[in-house]
C-alpha cells in the first residue's frame, strides 16, 4: 500500500483520545492495516499504532524479525491488536 507520515512528539493529535473501530471486515480497515505496516517496516521499527499516523482509531500493530536496530529481540510474528485496553499492572508509576 504506503508508507504515511509518522508524527512526532509534541505534536497536539496524539494527545487526542483515539475511537474504537467498529466495522472489522471493512476494506477501509484492510488498506489502513496494510499502510500500518509498510511505514512500520519502511522506518525499521517494531510497532506503530493508527493515531501515530494521524489516524485516531484503536488499531496497534507490531512485529520483530531480524533487526539491526533490536539485534538481541527474539522474534515476534505481526500482530494486530484492534481496540486493545491497557490495565496498569499497579499503581506504582516510573
Amino acid at each position: 500500500m504506503s508508507v504515511r507520515e509518522v508524527l512526532r512528539m509534541g505534536d497536539v493529535r496524539l494527545l487526542q483520545r483515539a475511537e474504537p473501530i467498529t466495522n472489522f471486515g471493512s476494506r477501509e480497515l484492510q488498506n489502513l492495516l496494510a499502510d500500518m505496516r509498510d511505514t512500520m517496516l519502511a522506518l525499521d521499527g517494531v510497532g506503530l499504532a493508527a493515531p501515530q499516523i494521524g489516524i485516531q482509531l484503536r488499531v496497534v500493530i507490531f512485529e520483530v524479525s531480524k533487526n539491526p536496530r533490536y539485534p538481541d529481540a527474539e522474534a515476534v510474528p505481526q500482530t494486530v491488536l484492534i481496540n486493545p485496553i491497557l490495565t496498569p499492572l499497579s499503581d506504582a508509576m516510573e
